[in-house]
């Protein structure tokens, strides 16, 4: 019984979003399961939300790439699917090579970034995806790549 239990918990966190079509970006990331093992910008729960990331500009075919550069030069980080405006990347622990998902997607108007980061194993992440989102966001912006929220609420 206690065994069926540590095995319920440590597989209690889910992959990427669900209902991703093989092509195009008409879609929205998930929100989180009511694990604290999740953050994401399309959750209406405070404690798993995250802020989308507004763009500096459209979004390019060259500032696509350097988005996905930046995101892939976090760390652990190795691509599992990209297209244009979309990515799933895995992110592995340094410490026990923990799988974590983080996914990237354009918004429908080319001017913000939706982002979801999930732990696959287990019910908390110790803040883990909200640091990775965080620090994602910092790199972004010292590309160039996206806009401080500070500012984004002065010019919105």
């Amino acid at each position: 019984m206690a065994s069926a239990l540590c095995a319920l918990l440590l597989l209690a966190g889910c992959s990427a979003t669900r209902t991703v079509p093989p092509t195009g970006t008409d879609f929205e990331l998930d929100g989180c399961t009511p694990f604290l093992n999740c953050v994401s910008s399309e959750s209406s729960v405070s404690l798993y939300n995250v802020p989308r990331m507004p763009l500096t500009g459209p979004l390019t075919e060259n500032a696509w790439k350097r988005i996905l550069s930046v995101a892939l030069d976090l760390p652990g980080a190795t691509l599992d699917n990209a297209r244009f405006g979309y990515a799933q990347i895995t992110c592995y622990s340094d410490v026990f090579g923990f799988p974590d998902y983080l996914e990237i997607l354009v918004t429908e108007d080319g001017h913000h970034l939706q982002v979801r980061s999930q732990s696959l194993l287990g019910l908390y992440d110790l803040g883990v995806n909200r640091d990775r989102v965080e620090t994602l966001r910092m790199n972004l912006q010292n590309a160039g790549l996206v806009r401080d929220a500070a500012q984004t609420t002065a010019i919105e």
